[in-house]
């Protein structure tokens, strides 16, 4: 027959009051290990960082004293002349100008915003105004 001390070994389940016995050891031991911790904790916490080191100052450089900018006097205007001989050259630069861009640029963004938001705009069209018929206070 097997005595009580072979049935512990390897192979072997543990027997109920053992197991109870390990438990309780266990829970004991969790215990005091949670219950000191907070005590290791707060025991050997580390030094403060000491404080940083005051910045560095230089004395600024004197601030240069640049002269004012030279008045210059504005170009005396065209004469009539030379306005006539530059007029064509004006108006067919605005006719590039302008003309480019009311020619081959806008009508792009028209049918652009045509095709995004339809034939009216995206905005609904008014209801129209109530038949005129007879007055209720003139009869």
């Amino acid at each position: 027959m097997i005595s009580r001390d072979d049935r512990t070994g390897p192979g072997f389940p543990v027997t109920c009051s053992e197991h109870m016995t390990l438990r309780r050891t266990s829970a004991i031991g969790i215990l005091a290990a949670l219950l000191a911790m907070p005590g290791v904790v707060l025991a050997d916490s580390p030094p403060p960082y000491p404080p940083y080191p005051p910045p560095r100052t230089r004395p600024l450089p004197p601030r240069r004293a640049y002269p004012p900018p030279p008045v210059v006097e504005p170009p005396p205007p065209l004469s009539p002349v030379t306005r006539v001989i530059y007029a064509p050259f004006y108006a067919a630069g605005l006719i590039v100008r302008y003309g480019f861009y009311y020619l081959l640029v806008a009508p792009f963004e028209v049918f652009g915003r045509t095709v995004a938001y339809g034939v009216h705009g995206g905005v609904e069209p008014p209801p129209p105004p109530p038949p005129r018929g007879h007055d209720e206070g003139s009869q």
